[in-house]
């Protein structure tokens, strides 16, 4: 019976909260990591990255406590002050909302050319922000997604492609309008989530299928015009793997991780607070995921 596991986007505080549901699975004997396929999308890469490494999360969990004013000051936060993040996320909201009717590829590339435009954190200082990846191999059994900011094609960073991990990562994390799109190869490449919140469709072929997500519904504001196309979305993808055979479940923040996290899942400062529920949220259903990840 193969498994594969797919992370999807949400920030900072969705690495956060992802992080500590993992710590919490696996501190009631649920261990995520060993998936036959991880599969990690913005957020979802920097922590199936660290999954497919063999990571301690629960030490993740506990370094999100011992510096919370550390998180504060993240200069990718929108809450670091002076940066002008918050400000470029506004710019890039407005652009999602606008672009939300467009085709797909149209879209993309709409959202690229303003990625290359904006004035952005440099890509190199972006990069620096996964230190903790640099030089490690990369692990068999990982991919994450990028989009090429020019064309609009969707990339899959794995281990044949002979890209750097950190490097991969920074580029499937790279925000338009926040981070200056990431060069691999000749080519600049910004979030994965550009494409899809998770995903999920590169499952297909697995037996069994965990989606842990932050692209719900119940989070986005109503009416918000981008809640249309991110229900198409995970619905489409969720049918090809149940046409394919496979079994699938969907996990996203309970109402208790929801209301901790807010809306803007940008916000390093709400990241200890998004770790601890997320650990309390994984024991809490480690029960139920251990009898479906088996």
């Amino acid at each position: 019976m193969s498994r594969a596991l797919v992370l999807s986007g949400g920030g900072s505080v969705g690495i956060a909260w992802q992080t500590g549901l993992c710590a919490g699975l696996r501190r009631r004997g649920v261990d995520l990591a060993g998936a036959d396929f991880i599969v990690g999308t913005s957020a979802g890469s920097a922590v199936g990255a660290q999954l497919a490494l063999g990571r301690d999360m629960e030490a993740q969990v506990d370094r999100y406590g011992r510096s919370p004013g550390g998180v504060e000051s993240d200069p990718t936060s929108t809450s670091a002050a002076g940066s002008g993040m918050a400000e470029r996320m506004a710019k890039f909201m407005t652009l999602m909302i606008s672009s939300a009717e467009l085709e797909p590829e149209e879209r993309r590339r709409a959202i690229g050319r303003f990625a290359l435009e904006a004035e952005a954190m440099a890509e190199d200082q972006f990069v620096k922000v996964f230190h903790y990846l640099a030089g490690e191999p990369w692990p068999e059994c990982y991919s994450c997604t990028a989009v090429d900011a020019q064309t609009g094609e969707f990339k899959v960073w794995n281990r044949a492609a002979g890209v750097e991990l950190d490097r991969a990562v920074a580029s499937s994390c790279c925000v338009p309008g926040l981070f200056a799109p990431i060069t691999i190869g000749g080519r600049r490449y910004m979030d994965g989530g550009m494409r899809s919140g998770a995903n999920a469709d590169l499952a297909v072929g697995y037996d069994r299928v965990l989606i842990v997500t932050l692209m719900t519904g119940e989070r986005m504001a109503p009416g918000d015009p981008r809640l249309a196309r991110l229900i198409e979305t995970a619905e489409s993808e969720r049918t090809a793997l149940v046409d394919s055979g496979a079994e699938v479940e969907v996990v996203g923040p309970d109402a208790d991780a929801a209301a901790a996290m807010g809306m803007n899942l940008m916000d390093a400062s709400i990241a200890p607070k998004a770790a601890v529920e997320g650990r309390r949220q994984g024991e809490a259903m480690a029960e139920r995921i251990g009898r479906f990840w088996g």
